[in-house]
């Protein structure tokens, strides 16, 4: 059941908008209508509303005022707001009490039915989030109380044991867990490394759908063949399919069942992965092959999102160490502004890297910190921070960066394409450290900053950092932020009834009597002399 409100004082535009649009084309199963603001209550206190149609101009309480108390009683419920005056103030007091739209009077029937649709639309939109979100914390709390079976963890202390298993080793770590397993049947196992997120999450999200992942790997590759899915200390999710009646699934049959595990976990878990698909193993043979698969996967950098399959025949553990000189050319086109022919060159070098065979993930390293070495000193050299590349963001971790040769050249060429503005701006000179400096000192004003903290912040050495202020702003670090302090202190005094003693703690001083004499130091006058001075302080 759907209701819709309309609050208005002129009892014929009232009596239009409730009689003169058909509602139900929104989705309205009843109307409500009251002429001012204490109707409109009592009306809201019997019937739950879903959307409120308010004119802003009416005698004695306004809408503006009717809003106000909506959003401390029935804060889910819609307003839109109708004027017959197209004033900015109104709009912008109606913005800031949360309104769903704004209207200007006449509105016709059409445009009405029009806004009051999208509010509904919206209405609709907020519950499904609402019921996804309740799903997903079921989940979640869920993944949280179970503990692990018996037998995952008796799988995880196996493999990851540093002394090679025998069958009586096996058979004592079962007993100490109490696990129910047959240690003569043969093992297929499956390593499924994660190659990326395609979305940013935070770690218990990330948590969540690698729990996800197992999941749907054990309905996916295992089905109603038994078996066992979990997480090894490492991180790498591991899938085991055990011998039953003397049938084991083929590697080639799970490699089958892959694929399509792929392609579902890239749709709903939005990652890409791949699969490493041993030969069946006896249990005491199984660290030896796991390590194998591991080392398939650390190896493989150019080939994403596939399943390989273990071939003893042509494995070749032999690294191959390509020399890569070409870094001195690179900072050359750098600093002499020549980018299509940087860009050019860094095309070539990834062609060759790609022809390569038996390419390294050292390689792959090298080449990483060669390129930081090619931007950092040009970023040194203007007093750039390195944070400057990624504002707001978190800078890319090498073991992500490297971890294969498609995302090693798609870092390469956003790092080019993120340092060339900040380096060679057409009409400006670039952000330097101490700029971004005071940017970050304003937005934690309220906080303790230290000298330490604030060096860490510029990627510098403190007592350089403290060189490098006073030589671009003329002061110390400490007076600069005494200075911001202070004016901070003086708006909230002025433009606000804020007690003083909450003031200090809002510009960083916890210690009341060490603010008023820093107060006073900079302004001559205490926090109290200057409240009653100021002429804009509202009593």
């Amino acid at each position: 059941m759907r209701n819709l409100l309309i609050v208005d004082d002129e009892v014929y535009a009232l009596q239009a908008m409730v009689e003169g649009v058909d509602w139900s084309l929104a989705g309205i199963d009843q109307v409500f209508s009251a002429g001012d603001a204490e109707e409109a209550r009592m009306l809201m206190k019997a019937h739950p509303i879903d959307i409120m149609i308010c004119d802003i101009e009416m005698p004695g309480e306004t809408g503006l005022d009717l809003q106000s108390w909506v959003l401390k009683h029935d804060p889910g419920m819609l307003t839109i707001f109708l004027t017959g005056h197209a004033l900015f103030d109104y709009a912008q007091t109606a913005i800031k009490l949360n309104s769903f739209d704004y209207v200007l009077k006449p509105a016709p029937a059409d445009q009405l039915l029009k806004v009051v649709s999208q509010a509904m639309d919206k209405i609709k939109d907020d519950e499904q989030r609402s019921r996804t979100n309740e799903v997903y914390e079921t989940v979640y709390k869920r993944w949280q109380t179970h503990k692990p079976l018996l037998t995952e963890r008796f799988w995880k202390d196996a493999i990851s044991q540093r002394v090679t298993l025998t069958q009586q080793k096996l058979q004592e770590l079962a007993e100490v867990y109490g696990a129910e397993i047959d240690l003569q049947v043969r093992v297929l196992p499956i390593v499924i490394s994660v190659e990326e997120w395609v979305r940013d999450f935070d770690l218990r999200d990330e948590e969540v759908l690698e729990y996800a992942l197992r999941n749907a790997a054990k309905e996916m590759l295992l089905g109603d063949k038994p078996g066992e899915v979990f997480q090894d200390h490492s991180g790498l999710n591991i899938v085991l399919a055990y011998e039953q009646d003397g049938i084991i699934p083929t590697a080639s049959e799970m490699a089958q069942g892959c694929q399509s595990y792929i392609q579902e976990c890239g749709t709903y878990f939005y990652c890409r992965l791949s699969c490493y698909v041993g030969v069946p193993v006896a249990v005491t043979d199984l660290q030896g092959m796991l390590n194998e698969l591991m080392d398939m996967e650390r190896r493989n950098i150019n080939e994403l999102e596939g399943v390989f399959i273990y071939d003893e025949v042509g494995r070749d553990t032999e690294d191959r160490f390509l020399p890569i000189p070409w870094f001195s050319e690179l900072s050359i086109l750098f600093e002499t502004g020549k980018f299509d022919d940087l860009r050019e060159r860094v095309d070539e070098i990834f062609e060759l890297l790609a022809s390569q065979e038996r390419l390294s993930p050292e390689i792959l390293r090298l080449y990483y910190h060669a390129m930081l070495h090619v931007i950092y000193p040009l970023l040194h050299q203007k007093n750039v921070s390195v944070r400057s590349l990624y504002p707001g963001e978190r800078e890319p971790e090498e073991n992500v960066v490297t971890r294969s040769l498609p995302q090693l050249k798609q870092w390469t060429s956003d790092l080019i394409s993120r340092a060339i503005p900040v380096l060679y701006p057409d009409d400006h000179s670039p952000m330097t450290i101490v700029d971004q400096l005071c940017i970050y000192i304003e937005n934690h004003i309220g906080e303790e900053l230290m000298r330490e903290e604030l060096a860490s912040f510029a990627g510098f050495n403190p007592a350089y950092l403290s060189r490098l202020f006073r030589k671009e702003k003329g002061m110390s670090l400490s007076e600069f932020i005494l200075q911001r302090r202070v004016a901070k202190a003086k708006t909230l005094l002025s433009q606000s009834t804020v007690k003083v003693t909450d003031i200090a703690g809002k510009v960083g001083y916890y210690n009341y009597s060490h603010f008023t004499k820093m107060f006073k130091k900079c302004t001559g006058i205490t926090p109290q002399e200057f409240r009653k001075q100021s002429r804009t302080v509202q009593i």
